[in-house]
């Protein structure tokens, strides 16, 4: 057992693999994409969890280099053929290829998609137990969570990969519209010229005062406007006029009121872009960021939580603990390098460390520091010695 395996948190075994791709047309559209074609090879790899520095490649004596699974697995390039080729060749495929006799293929859109995932999954780490929140970051973020389609990944028939449930999107897309007759909870607003406004009460679980007055005659001018940019909005408004424990649980209630707020107070949200890099507009952010919002930055926040906790037990809960006898230590029995990934994020201490941006302006991969290490500014050796051999040039 070599010394980096022995202060290690877990340690994981799986094989490098070959990796080249194909090009395919689409019959449909004539459109040229390209795919990955993938095995094994014989080549054995041996990563572990250091506590401080990540998941790495322990069987590696080469020092200096780029050792760093996960931020470089971050950093590949959206749409990136040789950057994903480059890193499945270095430390094996995201998925145990052992039981494939032959090469299988992997859609290079679905590697963007489990890479937009976990993504956005550590940018929320980020925003946890710091004063010095990156707003824009983190509410793209959670929208991207809350709202990106989820879906299967298939190899060969077999789903190798599987998003945690979006029951909580599905429920709002498919919201039906309220009817106000002998609602109880209907009052009339008085107005300044002595009539009265109907309006609906609703519970807000955002909110001080713990309920909201939804003005009737607004509501249903929404709901008649055929405006296609309003159609989720529509739903959002359904569903918080409607919405109830029996349907939401109060996390799922949380994120409801948080929808409608937002949309009503700052923008409307669509969801035909929805991105780690959201379309909205700078003034959006600095308007979120306004303490007349700070309702809004605390849902926000407890929501961000609440998706920590979701998405984890999601991609752990295949994971089963197991012990070793030969090194007298526990371990975990991982089913695959992108297990090993989230595994990596379970052992994070938000309170401790943080995934940094490294500032080798070729690099900009993310790799682990801890949060009081203002000086650690490169993921590697290697940037280090880059971005100083840089300014040595730029100075001559």
């Amino acid at each position: 057992m070599t010394k980096d395996a022995f202060m290690s948190a877990f340690t994981f075994e799986s094989f490098k693999c070959e990796v080249s791709f194909n090009g395919i047309v689409d019959p449909y559209t004539g459109d040229k994409t390209k795919e990955l074609v993938l095995r094994n090879n014989n080549e054995n790899f041996r990563a572990a969890y250091l506590y401080g520095e990540g998941l790495k490649e322990i069987s590696r004596e080469k020092s200096g280099e780029k050792n760093n699974i996960l931020g470089e697995f971050i950093g590949i390039e959206k749409n990136g053929l040789n950057s994903m080729m480059s890193f499945f060749k270095k430390y094996g495929f995201l998925f145990p290829l052992n039981s494939y006799e032959q090469f299988v293929t992997f859609q290079i859109d679905d590697v963007d998609y489990i890479k937009d995932n976990l993504e956005a999954l550590i940018n929320i780490f980020n925003a946890q137990d710091t004063d010095n929140i990156n707003y824009k970051s983190l509410l793209d973020s959670v929208l991207f969570l809350l709202l990106n389609e989820k879906k299967d990944i298939i190899i060969e028939d077999n789903i190798c990969y599987s998003s945690s449930n979006n029951d909580l999107l599905h429920n709002i897309v498919n919201a039906n519209k309220i009817r106000f007759d002998n609602k109880d909870n209907v009052v009339q607003i008085p107005r300044t010229d002595g009539g009265t406004i109907p309006a609906y009460r609703v519970k807000d679980y955002l909110l001080d005062e713990g309920i909201n007055e939804v003005i009737i005659d607004e509501y249903e001018d929404l709901m008649q406007n055929d405006d296609y940019s309003l159609s989720f909005l529509k739903q959002i408004v359904k569903s918080y006029t409607i919405k109830k424990e029996a349907i939401f649980n109060e996390h799922e209630c949380l994120i409801i009121d948080f929808l409608y707020h937002f949309s009503r107070r700052i923008s409307i949200i669509t969801l035909d872009n929805v991105s780690l890099d959201m379309p909205f507009q700078e003034a959006v952010y600095e308007m979120f960021t306004t303490g007349k919002n700070s309702d809004l930055k605390q849902a926000l926040l407890k929501i961000s939580k609440y998706l920590i906790e979701k998405e984890l037990n999601h991609f752990l809960s295949e994971i089963k603990p197991k012990y070793d006898a030969n090194t007298m230590r526990p371990n975990w029995n991982l089913p695959s390098l992108l297990s090993a990934m989230y595994l990596s994020l379970f052992y994070l201490d938000s309170n401790q460390a943080m995934h940094r941006v490294c500032q080798n302006i070729n690099c900009h991969q993310l790799f682990l520091v801890s949060k009081t290490n203002q000086v650690k500014k490169y993921c590697c050796v290697y940037c280090t010695n880059a971005v100083s051999q840089r300014r040595y040039r730029q100075k001559k």
